[in-house]
């Protein structure tokens, strides 16, 4: 009976053994995938930090425009709220 029992041990440990086995190699086969992918991920992120650079001094430039747009706009508005008081006043 004691032998039946070792045996059956012996058995169920060598299985066990052969699970984690099996399940640590799937583990590290997807940890290795993701790796691959995370590497092709960061290498498309370089290119596009390289084709983007161009864009930041074009943006530079148009935000320098844009706030040239911005002060003459402010003007008008300031003149035309001038005109409406004086037009406002002329008509009591």
């Amino acid at each position: 009976m004691v032998q039946i029992l070792t045996w059956i041990t012996i058995v169920y440990t060598v299985i066990l053994v052969l699970a984690l086995a099996i399940g640590l190699i799937a583990i590290a086969y997807h940890l290795n995938m993701a790796r691959r992918d995370l590497a092709k991920i960061a290498g498309g992120l370089q290119v596009v930090e390289q084709q983007t650079k161009p864009v930041e001094s074009a943006l530079l430039q148009a935000e320098g425009g844009l706030i040239a747009v911005r002060d003459n706009l402010q003007k008008v508005a300031e003149n035309l709220g001038a005109l409406k008081s004086e037009a406002a006043g002329g008509v009591r």
